[in-house]
């Protein structure tokens, strides 16, 4: 019953995230004026959720109407739940904020957050690629691929970094790669993500990627949801 409720509540959640509706726009000018920086959020599996059908579905409206509220206030850019193998993340959330604190406080209405469901993993990002804002079909959904490219234990020198740079340009200009966001610390060093469902050629997109071959790069392709459009066209 529970996981015929989560199948339900996963569709309910992506359609209310659809952004096409909101005054991205107006959202992406409030955000530049507030000298806010891109963050890119992983909501990962806190507490178990209580066995209790009708309190999670509460929660699960709540989740909704606060990603409402953080689109129309120009908080929030996108969002959607990813499978991940470990069943840690859970999802991926991309907001704009001039702290970590005043991030938090973004999901503070949140239950799922709030009461330890969920935990917030956040890290300031540079949008290389940003996911789109615009022409967003609000009406599907859509699966796709998001690429986690780790951090190297040793730094990279010049050439090497230039090289890794290079290549994910590439893929971005040849429409390979729909998003591209580099986050500032962390274990992860890229995401990616790229439209339609093809992980074997994306990995043999990726397979030049210095570093990768020998192991000193780890590198993971997960399934994704999100709205047509948000990952953009190909």
């Amino acid at each position: 019953m529970l996981a015929a409720m989560r199948r339900r509540d996963l569709a309910a959640t992506l359609l209310a995230l659809a952004p096409a509706a909101l005054p991205w726009p107006a959202a992406r000018a409030a955000g530049a004026d507030r000298g806010a920086d891109t963050w890119f959020v992983f909501l990962e599996t806190g507490r178990p959720t209580p066995d209790d059908p009708p309190a999670v579905q509460a929660m699960q409206r709540g989740h909704i109407e606060n990603f409402k509220r953080l689109f129309a206030a120009g908080q929030l850019q996108a969002a959607g739940p990813l499978l991940d193998p470990a069943r840690t993340k859970r999802g991926i959330v991309v907001v704009r904020a001039a702290s970590h604190d005043e991030l938090i406080g973004y999901f503070q209405p949140d239950a799922y957050v709030r009461e330890g469901y969920m935990r917030v993993n956040a890290v300031r990002a540079l949008p290389r690629q940003p996911l789109n804002t615009e022409g967003i079909d609000d009406t599907r959904i859509e699966e796709v691929r998001i690429v986690l490219i780790a951090r190297p234990a040793a730094p990279a020198g010049a050439d090497t970094a230039g090289a890794r740079q290079r290549l994910l340009q590439t893929l971005v200009d040849r429409g390979t790669i729909g998003a591209w966001y580099t986050l500032a610390d962390g274990p992860l060093a890229e995401v990616l993500f790229a439209r339609g469902t093809d992980s074997a050629g994306l990995e043999a997109a990726l397979a030049p990627y210095p570093g990768l071959a020998g192991g000193d790069v780890g590198l993971a392709i997960w399934r994704q949801w999100i709205s047509p459009g948000v990952v953009g066209p190909r």
